[in-house]
Formats: C-alpha cells, sequence, structure tokens
C-alpha cells in the first residue's frame, strides 16, 4: 500500500502539468503583490492580500489550473489499459483511495505553494497587526480582524493557505470526476472550469458560492474555519461520483 500510495504522490508533482500550474499561478499572484501593492511597508499587509487575491483577476479563472497536474491521467490509463493493471494489483477501494488522495494533494498543492509566496511578500513588505493609519478602518467589523486581535496574523496567513490547498484539492477532484465519467483529457480540463464559473454567476453572492472559498473573505464575514468546512463538504460529495465512475469504468 504504501509502495504503491508513494509511487502514485510522486507521479502526481513529478509532471509538466503540475509545474507549469505552480509557476503560473506564482506568476499571477506575485505579479499582483510586487507590482499592484507598495513593500515599502507603507501599508497594511491585508491591504496587500486584497490586491493579491481579489484584484488580481485570478479568482474568476482558478479552477483553471488544479485539474492539470493529475485529474487527466486517468483518461490515458483508460485508454493504455494501465486503469486495469492498477485494480487488478491494488484492488478497487484501494486504488480509489490512494487516487483520490494524490489528485487531491497535486491540486492542493499546485495552489498552496504560490499562495504562500504570495502571503510571505505582503507579510515581508507590510504593516503587520490590525490596520491602521492609511488602512485604519479596513476590513472593520469583520472575523478576519477579530482574528488578527485574537489569534494574530500567523492565523490570516496560515488561513489563506489551508483554504488555497483545499481549493486546490477540490477542483482537482472535480476534474477526476468528470474524467472518470467522460473519458476524455479535454473534458477533465474544461468541465471543472465551466462548472466554477456557472456556480459563480448563478449561485450568486452566498457564502457557499464556490468563487469564495478561495479566500475565505466573503464566506461568513471572513470565517475561514466555516470556508474549509464547506470545501470539504464538496469534496466529500465528489468523492462518491469519483468511486462510482472508476467502479463502472473498471468493469467495462
Amino acid at each position: 500500500m504504501k509502495g504503491f500510495f508513494y509511487q502514485d504522490l510522486k507521479r502526481s508533482v513529478m509532471n509538466r502539468g503540475f509545474w507549469a500550474g505552480v509557476l503560473f499561478v506564482s506568476v499571477v499572484l506575485l505579479w499582483a503583490a510586487l507590482m499592484d501593492s507598495p513593500m515599502d511597508g507603507s501599508r497594511s499587509y491585508l491591504y496587500s492580500l486584497a490586491n493579491i487575491f481579489h484584484a488580481s483577476g485570478f479568482s474568476p479563472f482558478a479552477a483553471v489550473f488544479p485539474p492539470l497536474a493529475y485529474a487527466t491521467v486517468f483518461c490515458e490509463e483508460y485508454g493504455n489499459g494501465y486503469l486495469r493493471l492498477m485494480l487488478h494489483r491494488s484492488g478497487l477501494g484501494r486504488m480509489i483511495r490512494v487516487r483520490v488522495v494524490t489528485t487531491a494533494c497535486s491540486g492542493g498543492l499546485m495552489i498552496a505553494l504560490p499562495a504562500a509566496l504570495a502571503c510571505l511578500a505582503a507579510y515581508i513588505g507590510g504593516i503587520h497587526g490590525v490596520p491602521a493609519g492609511a488602512d485604519e478602518g479596513l476590513l472593520e467589523g469583520t472575523k478576519i480582524i477579530a482574528a488578527v486581535v485574537t489569534y494574530g496574523d500567523w492565523y490570516i496567513l496560515a488561513g489563506k493557505v489551508m483554504l488555497a490547498f483545499l481549493f486546490g484539492a477540490l477542483w482537482a477532484l472535480v476534474g477526476l470526476a468528470f474524467a472518470v465519467w467522460i473519458p476524455n483529457r479535454y473534458v477533465g480540463l474544461l468541465a471543472p472550469f465551466i462548472l466554477y464559473d456557472t456556480l459563480w454567476l448563478f449561485v450568486g453572492n452566498v457564502s457557499f458560492n464556490p468563487v469564495f472559498l478561495l479566500t475565505g473573505d466573503n464566506v461568513g464575514n471572513g470565517d475561514y474555519p466555516l470556508a474549509a468546512l464547506i470545501d470539504m463538504f464538496y469534496i466529500g460529495i465528489t468523492i462518491p461520483v469519483i468511486y462510482a465512475g472508476i467502479r463502472k469504468a473498471g468493469r467495462s
């Protein structure tokens, strides 16, 4: 089990799709951090984080990237017979558990690593603690400020990275869910983005809108734990769809 898991995990991150996604997302977020925000210690790091995750325009397209790494590998395995070999060697249940975890890890890390770099840049170049001076009143009355007062800045930075990981994991698994039912690489890559933007447009300004889960700022007035729970709820819904799809594909 461990050998199979580590081999699959290595495949999920040691590929061109993963590193291309990490590089592109890093460029987008760091560009917003370094070019659209003052890095001279004159503004709050929370102001810079708002520029990075909201003003950069990344959020509406964020679901494009997580499936790039590993979600559509299933299509190749289905076509060349490798899926049957894995099912024969590991069994259906083990294979699905491993693939769900490794796909989630690849998508999660693809978004979390650039988010961590961007958060670090914002924190280094910004004023720490509750916004003051030019940013006095920024996010006043939100749970974000309450968390800064109660727990400190680490809560916001760790929360951003955690939500980025869960967001990437969710949409990588959504890509896998499409791929196991329709074994076509382009479906696995494009369908999650279409679903994401459709939900964004039609669900509206509510906490469970998936476009808000990347940052958590608009979920329950900045309730990061609630955003994480909603992400995990969506992941929990997606896993049975993947299970049923792989089981069907293994029998065909």
